[in-house]
């Protein structure tokens, strides 16, 4: 089938597209990814075809992730699309002509009315919790540790004003297209066209045991990841700092470019010296330039497949992608969260027992973070725990789980509709 993937993110999320995208392509599909332009040299890379989102990934992250939580939150999001709402329909509807199905990450209600409107399969992708359960609430939502009463609250509250938002920037695009008004809702639609949405969360259940209250259509694989070797090889720099004395921590914070990156650098610079530990910084600092240490080393782009099996631990801003890299690594973990999705991440790692307490970025000073920098490289437990749950994680099979459910619910949902799908049966094992 001719499958168009939609993902909107930054690095971490379109990897694991990739991957997925990889494991249908193998198996006979014909597999489109749209994500920020960006993006095109890694897809086409692959041997698949790439559509364009044409806006500018680093303004609409940095707009994101500035430590807005609940309404806030979802006032950034409303107006960073505010301005590009238009183009931005218009590179999706083009991305989709062709498909036969759509799979996506959420986005609201804007992936499913496209394929409302071309009466084609669409599946929805979580990469954190975005369904109603009582152990934590949606993603974005202050209060991580309320309680289960906030935890199930907040998806109703969350799910209400996404829905305010959607009438706000939806209603002439769904008007134009003939079809209804959105409407007021608190909870996910998972009806369309007379089907029930098939969703895959691209987490692992030894991360986030899987709510029993989840519905049958929801569906948790585990995480995403390339299961091939990795192909880089080191500068002689870079081999040789990591083969020092002692293991170097990495330290990251991927897609964030806030303003105030000028003055996390100077605390982690300061951190670094205060602690003694040896340090990888990688380059993604919004360019500004980094101090030169002997204890530091500055890396331009190395996979962190690679990287954190070298490393004594990572710090980073709990970004999916980097949080899954990392625990799959078997690499102990501090987060820095700056907002979104990363305070649950956040809680996840503290929770599991591999790493120290997530320092929140504007709760962040030289003095927390050179005791948590201690912390994180000379604590056994963390050690232990991470290298158990990471052996454990690298036996899952994310990809093919997830592969095996999207064509298990495209036969199905076309058989529905007495259309015999031309699918070649991998393995009807689901999850």
């Amino acid at each position: 089938m001719r499958i168009t993937m939609i993902c909107i993110g930054s690095t971490g999320d379109v990897r694991p597209y990739i991957a997925l995208g990889r494991e249908l392509k193998a198996r006979g599909h014909e597999i489109t990814i749209c994500a920020f332009a960006d993006f095109e040299p890694m897809v086409l890379k692959e041997q698949m075809q790439f559509k364009p989102i044409n806006s500018d990934v680093r303004a609409l992250m940095a707009n994101l992730m500035n430590g807005s939580t609940g309404v806030g939150f979802l006032k950034q999001v409303r107006d960073s699309l505010v301005d590009i709402i238009d183009p931005f329909l218009a590179d999706l509807e083009a991305a989709c002509d062709g498909a036969e199905a759509i799979i996506g990450t959420y986005l609201g209600q804007v992936l499913q009315s496209l394929a409302e409107v071309r009466h084609i399969p669409y599946i929805q992708t979580h990469y954190f919790p975005m369904d109603k359960n009582p152990e934590t609430p949606i993603t974005s939502a202050p209060g991580q540790h309320a309680g289960k009463a906030w935890n199930l609250a907040t998806y109703d509250l969350g799910y209400l004003l996404i829905s305010m938002m959607e009438k706000y920037y939806l209603a002439d695009w769904r008007e134009k297209k003939g079809m209804a008004p959105r409407k007021l809702e608190g909870n996910p639609k998972y009806e369309l066209n007379g089907h029930i949405i098939p969703v895959l969360y691209a987490i692992s259940p030894l991360v986030m045991p899987r709510p029993a209250v989840w519905g049958a259509n929801i569906h948790m694989t585990g995480f995403w990841r390339d299961s091939r070797d990795v192909d880089f090889t080191p500068s002689p720099e870079l081999a040789a700092f990591l083969a020092g004395s002692d293991k170097p921590i990495y330290v990251g914070f991927g897609s964030m470019v806030s303003g105030d990156m000028g003055e996390t650098l100077s605390i982690v610079m300061e951190a670094i010296r205060q602690s003694g530990v040896r340090a990888i910084l990688s380059r993604g600092w919004g360019g500004r330039e980094i101090p030169a240490d002997p204890n530091v080393f500055v890396a331009d782009f190395v996979p962190h497949d690679w990287l954190f099996q070298y490393v004594a631990g990572v710090v980073h801003h709990g970004g999916a992608g980097t949080t899954a890299a990392g625990i799959q690594a078997g690499c102990p973990t501090l987060v820095i969260p700056f907002g979104g999705d990363q305070p649950f991440w956040a809680g996840r790692v503290r929770e599991l027992g591999l790493g120290p307490k997530a320092i929140p970025r504007d709760k962040l000073t030289v003095n927390k973070l050179s005791k948590a920098f201690i912390d994180l490289t000379t604590t056994k437990k963390y050690r232990v725990a991470a290298r158990e749950l990471g052996e454990r994680l690298r036996m899952e099979q994310g990809c093919v789980n997830a592969a095996n459910i999207v064509e298990h619910e495209l036969r199905k949902w076309l058989r529905e509709e007495g259309r015999e799908p031309i699918i070649v049966p991998q393995n009807d094992q689901v999850g």
